[in-house]
């Protein structure tokens, strides 16, 4: 079952993505508007689409390893409802169908609610609870968001934004926590402030979001001292020997991503007291493409196993996605800050490339990841060849 959803969130990520490079380009001068009616929606494609049915997908994958019971029957349902969802409320938002709008609302809901039950199951299977909590979290902002979008779209709502991405960053935080503590056999309690923050910054947001306040400040204030505490945590978690080149990948982009989590948290600081569209996007990007995108990288390689069932080279692996990725971040974000001093064209054009370059990057980690697994699948079939019988 795993695979067919993967294939599905891929789709809704190729279509974000396609929307929000097209805009780009329509921005800055160069092309026409192509799909320009889908980017109100690349948001919330993108995290419902796609992110959350990764997400949930890998959560089933390791449930399914596990006796059937109600609680695996009612976690398959997700996935299709993530999906339905997200395709009626596009249906709606493009033919301006409230109705559609409303039940494709409703559908995103029913979905979280089941997420939610799937990650209330997890503290009974003996799984490390200071990460579900965390993922509980998660799973909270993945609620609201759906209820806000039912009524709003998150352009220009920077509450809705931020609670929409504090979903995956969470999340991800979640397994952080989890990994980090079996890897140097401590107590994850170490990680109860950190908690915390995040479940008031996402109260904030949420509250913000509904227009009941206007506490962003602190909110984002808070999401920095998280991702500071996450990399001092990383830190210290190095092992002392020699590490192998598989845990070096990992590291080199864990923690890379809680810098560009940091970057992130100071760009919305920046926007809180200076409400620029270019700090609006900076802090966005940094976020969803240098965070998010960067855990993506590091933990595809771990959880690709569990849910295709094969095995992976992870001498396949390279550093050119990220490479690619970090060259489009800084491409957008500084060209953008630098067109508030000079109105030059070629900085539009650099804005506008940089688009491509991620789609570049997406493309060149997916390479890999074939590479990798087509190899491990030979090497298999080579093996029971040559096996002495």
């Amino acid at each position: 079952m795993a695979l067919p959803f993967m294939g599905a969130s891929i789709a809704f990520m190729l279509l974000a993505l396609m929307a929000g490079i097209f805009r780009l380009m329509a921005q800055n001068g160069v092309g026409p508007v192509v799909l320009g009616n889908l980017f109100a929606l690349h948001p919330l494609l993108m995290v419902f689409g796609f992110i959350a049915g990764m997400i949930v997908t890998e959560r089933i994958a390791g449930v399914e390893l596990l006796p059937h019971t109600k609680q695996t029957r009612l976690s398959l349902a997700i996935p299709p409802f993530i999906f339905v969802g997200m395709a009626v409320e596009m249906l709606g938002f493009l033919f301006d169908l409230a109705l559609a709008s409303y039940v494709g609302a409703a559908l995103l809901v029913v979905a979280s609610l089941l997420f939610l039950s799937l990650l209330r199951s997890f503290l009974t299977m003996g799984r490390e609870k200071m990460s579900v909590l965390f993922m509980v979290v998660s799973g909270v902002a993945l609620l609201l968001s759906a209820l806000l979008s039912a009524f709003s779209l998150p352009a220009g709502n920077v509450g809705f934004v931020m609670t929409l991405l504090l979903f995956p960053v969470v999340f991800v935080l979640g397994e952080r926590v989890e990994l980090t503590s079996l890897a140097t056999k401590s107590s994850s309690d170490r990680f109860v402030p950190a908690l915390i923050m995040v479940a008031v910054a996402l109260g904030l947001f949420g509250l913000d979001a509904w227009s009941l306040t206007s506490m962003t400040l602190v909110a984002f204030g808070l999401t920095g001292l998280t991702f500071g505490f996450f990399l001092v945590n990383e830190r210290k978690a190095r092992p002392n020997a020699t590490a192998l080149p598989f845990q070096k990948y990992v590291r080199n982009h864990v923690e890379l991503a809680y810098v560009w989590g940091l970057a992130g948290s100071v760009f919305g600081v920046a926007y809180s007291l200076s409400p620029l569209f270019v700090f609006y996007d900076a802090f966005i990007h940094s976020l969803a493409l240098g965070f998010i995108g960067l855990m993506f990288l590091a933990h595809g390689p771990i959880i690709l196993p569990m849910v295709t069932r094969r095995q992976f080279d992870n001498a396949k692996l390279s550093s050119i996605p990220l490479a690619i990725l970090m060259v489009a971040l800084v491409t957008r974000i500084g060209s953008e800050l630098a067109l508030l001093y000079d109105g030059a064209w070629l900085l539009n054009l650099s804005v506008a490339v940089s688009g491509w370059l991620v789609l570049l990057a997406v493309a060149a980690f997916f390479v890999e990841i074939l590479r990798g697994t087509r190899r491990s699948g030979a090497e298999r079939h080579l093996g029971a060849v040559q096996a002495p019988k």
